[in-house]
């Protein structure tokens, strides 16, 4: 049997898994640790255990939507490719392109729109009070502030809109990240569609080319989305190409086993480039001269960290392509991804992403806070007009952290499982009906004769070479005797 034949997928699944936890880690992290996005609590104090280098990892955030635009960009472009290596049908090829950019939008927005509205209504409610009025400033900044009904309509009426135009939605900011992804997956397709006539060496030239592309564009998110999309296709056209997957068999040792740790270390310890306050400790600063600012003025950068670009993120990026990487080259990797456990936490990723912060302002910080956010004295204003800095609720106790951190955890992964079930399972009904009226299926007599009709054939035709074009009249064009 062939590399190609036990090629290895369900490892995408368990890798949104982890994702997921991710996510839950650093927001959590956000809202009631902050300090843990730095190498240490003060300037020259020691580091905690979780703040030192791979360790800092699921905490310091920057990790989570890196590793979906990668997904995106080799799940859009596996089933094409598939079809393109392995059957040999081009045709086939495109048509999963377009039912594939089709559904896209759909499985996308129909989500979105229900997370909004339920977080709406909680806003409404009063749900988000004490995350209002609490002493943790990314939670605050996150909840959306209480309106009158009537500005509340017209906020959700802009959250729905803003979503996809501006990634700003105030009831729920989880989700800028939306429609980047969306913009993403069209890029893919776009690149599919352009090279899947290509011969193999040069569709590969594209896709290095486009990641060379994004990582030297220091415009804003060109490494956390373009250049990941970019990468996902190129292993996605790598692993449908059977001699690179021979390759990969026959040195699986020395790849598995020497480089793909290489990989992973050097990643790992990139990675852990703090958010702020990299001085503060000998090993960020010594990430932040070698990396950032190797000229010690600002002169210039490095190939990682570009001048005038995001160190942060430059450096999360990088560790995810080295995570990528390693998964490609290494089928231990890969099964360990595929375990059961990880494949249905990867099942329930974006429902995790959809939920997890309504239940964190809401939920979590009732437990940490209080639900009422009281006592609260309102501070009233200064004399040139401007707000008083308010005395912010402060944690009930550390306590109470532990058990929000827990019960919100599992309430998340519930409330998961009961969208999975249920709203996603609708939303996926509603794409599918939507893809059966819309697109003409060859293989049915009924969508077939709909589609033949639509161009002008008569009676739809039996097929498309014996279709008879129709005139003006509605009389069939038949040729003279």
């Amino acid at each position: 049997m062939s590399a190609q034949s036990k090629k290895n997928i369900k490892w995408v699944e368990g890798l949104r898994g982890i994702t997921s936890a991710l996510v839950i880690s650093t927001h959590l992290a956000r809202a009631l640790d902050f300090p843990l996005f730095w190498p240490a609590d003060e300037k020259d104090g020691p580091p905690r255990l979780l703040q030192i280098p791979y360790l800092r990892i699921p905490w310091q955030g920057r990790l989570g939507v890196p590793i979906f635009a990668f997904l995106t960009g080799f799940v859009c472009a596996a089933k094409p490719l598939k079809l393109a290596y392995q059957q040999g049908n081009q045709s086939a090829s495109l048509m999963t392109v377009a039912r594939s950019a089709f559904r896209r939008p759909p499985r996308l927005v129909l989500p979105a729109v229900i997370a909004t509205l339920i977080s709406f209504v909680l806003s409404i409610l009063g749900a988000y009070t004490a995350s209002n009025r609490c002493d943790s400033f990314w939670v605050r900044f996150d909840a959306p502030d209480p309106l009158p009904l009537g500005a509340n309509f017209r906020r959700l009426f802009r959250a729905l809109l803003d979503t996809w135009t501006t990634t700003e939605n105030v009831y729920d900011r989880h989700q800028w990240a939306m429609r980047p992804l969306l913009i993403g997956a069209f890029q893919v397709y776009i690149v599919l569609a352009a090279t899947i006539g290509m011969r193999f060496r040069y569709r590969i030239l594209v896709h290095i080319l486009l990641v060379a592309y994004w990582l030297l564009n220091t415009g804003p998110l060109t490494e956390t989305f373009g250049a990941n999309l970019a990468l996902g296709t190129l292993l996605a056209e790598l692993s449908q190409h059977r001699p690179t997957q021979n390759f990969i068999a026959k040195y699986q040792r020395i790849l598995s086993y020497v480089i793909v740790p290489i990989l992973l270390l050097i990643g790992g310890y990139v990675g852990s480039y703090p958010h702020e306050h990299e001085d503060w400790a000998p090993w960020s600063l010594r990430l932040h001269k070698f990396l950032v600012d190797p000229a010690g003025d600002g002169s210039r950068g490095s190939f990682i960290v570009p001048r005038g670009s995001n160190a942060g993120r430059r450096t999360s990026a990088f560790m995810i392509q080295c995570v990528a990487v390693s998964i490609f080259l290494s089928p231990s990797l890969q099964n360990l991804l595929s375990h059961r456990l990880l494949l249905w936490l990867g099942h329930h990723s974006f429902a995790v992403y959809l939920t997890h912060g309504t239940i964190l302002r809401t939920l979590g910080m009732w437990i940490v806070y209080g639900i009422s956010g009281q006592p609260w004295v309102d501070p009233g204003r200064n004399e040139d007009g401007s707000p008083k800095e308010p005395n912010w609720l402060h944690p009930k106790s550390r306590g109470h952290k532990v058990a929000s951190i827990i019960i919100f955890t599992a309430v998340t992964y519930v409330a998961a499982w009961a969208w999975m079930k249920w709203v996603d399972t609708a939303c996926a009904r509603a794409t599918q009906w939507l893809e059966k009226k819309v697109f003409d299926d060859d293989e049915g007599a009924e969508g077939g004769k709909a589609g033949l009709a639509e161009k002008g054939y008569a009676n739809g035709g039996p097929s498309r070479e014996h279709a008879q074009p129709l005139l003006n009249g509605g009389e069939a064009r038949v040729p003279p005797p």
